[in-house]
């Protein structure tokens, strides 16, 4: 959560000593969940949006309403948090697992040569705010028949040629976790422009919505089947909507902030994986590259010396497929997955560090942090 005061204090409260903390209340009623819903999606440049409880769960909806079995297959990236692939697996589906390209985002080449008659999606993960390579992957997608799903957990309100992530695909997946550029503490949500996607959602989030007033009429084009609980309370709501107000002010902070740092880095000739966006990037970090895995944890050593927080990517245990491998096999036991496969995700993650973005610092004390890191760096 980059900005919390006293407007998301009186918003929770407002709801608490009202004491009507449930969403649901008749299909002419905007509360809170609803409010923020219709905000988003206009923000997002969609029709519909729908709240749930994680961002995991927004994966889950758009997978789930895609009706997969067993036998079908969804690409997606080997460099992403977990819950991409644990989604797969809810949705009964089978992930197929490809490497990054050199701007640590899915490879649309890798992604070309792991098609097979069993492909239904992709999924396009914007890891830390990175974009992907939209129009790569959408003119796969088209060219192949099949549904490209975003994973925008990590990069809420980021754009890609000028369109918002999460409109791009047929589905696009938030999370306003705790950590996140807008947050409500755990938290997600659903996007679409397809009224089918959208009424399969409603249902798998709430197994029960169509027998209340409201939403009952609201299966036009699905016949209502039996979900699950991902419903989110007025609590949520609320606190999401003060937080939504601020999404451009706290991507414009971030995007100036992150500018200065590159620029200093650059003027240093300090290699820096570049983004395939760099105006719709959400700056909430950036990635230096050095030229072997060795070289960078011997930077890493110099970076903890001088109490700069780098992270080592490959070290994030939920977000480097080969470490969670052995939960896929025995989900989804004879299909192999091989660490050998992705030998170029590997080399690339391994000799690359994560620096945050400092958001609360002033403009000259980021730009002496970043010349601190340079000079670091130069040593």
């Amino acid at each position: 959560m980059y900005v919390t005061n006293e407007d998301d204090v009186k918003a929770v409260s407002e709801i608490i000593l009202s004491r009507k903390y449930f969403r649901n209340r008749g299909k002419d009623f905007i509360g809170e969940c609803r409010q923020f819903e219709l905000d988003f999606a206009k923000t997002m440049g969609v029709n519909h949006a729908l709240m749930v409880t994680s961002g995991t769960n927004a994966l889950i909806c758009a997978l789930s309403a895609l009706e997969l079995s067993v036998e079908d297959e969804v690409i997606m990236p080997a460099f992403t948090f977990f819950a991409t692939a644990a989604a797969i697996i809810n949705s009964k589906a089978t992930p197929v697992i490809v490497n990054i390209d050199e701007n640590l985002t899915i490879d649309p080449v890798e992604v070309l040569n792991a098609i097979t008659p069993r492909t239904k999606a992709i999924v396009a993960v914007h890891m830390d705010g990175h974009p992907c390579d939209m129009r790569s992957l959408r003119k796969i997608a088209d060219e192949h028949h099949l549904l490209l799903i975003e994973d925008v957990a990590q990069a809420c309100g980021g754009s890609f040629e000028g369109k918002r992530l999460g409109s791009i695909g047929e589905m696009g997946c938030f999370s306003f976790n705790v950590d996140k550029i807008l947050s409500c503490g755990e938290g997600g949500a659903f996007t679409t422009n397809d009224d089918i996607f959208f009424q399969r959602a409603l249902c798998i989030q709430d197994a029960c919505c169509s027998f209340g007033p409201t939403f009952r009429e609201a299966f036009t084009k699905v016949q209502p089947f039996i979900g699950q609980s991902m419903r989110v309370s007025e609590l949520s709501g609320a606190l999401m909507n003060v937080q939504l107000s601020r999404l451009d002010q706290i991507l414009h902070a971030l995007r100036v902030r992150k500018k200065i740092m590159l620029d200093v880095l650059r003027a240093d000739e300090i290699d820096i994986v570049s983004s395939h966006d760099e105006a719709g990037d959400c700056a909430t970090s950036f990635y230096l590259r050095f030229p072997s895995a060795p070289e960078a944890n011997q930077q890493l050593m110099k970076f903890v010396e001088h109490k700069i927080v780098a992270i080592p990517i490959s070290l994030r245990p939920a977000h480097a497929c080969w470490q969670w491998m052995h939960l896929l096999e025995k989900e989804r036991p004879g299909r192999a997955f091989k660490k050998t496969a992705f030998l170029t995700s590997i080399d690339y993650l391994t000799s690359t560090l994560k620096i945050n973005v400092p958001f609360e610092m002033d403009l000259d004390e980021v730009r002496t942090y970043a010349e601190k890191i340079s000079s670091i760096i130069r040593k």
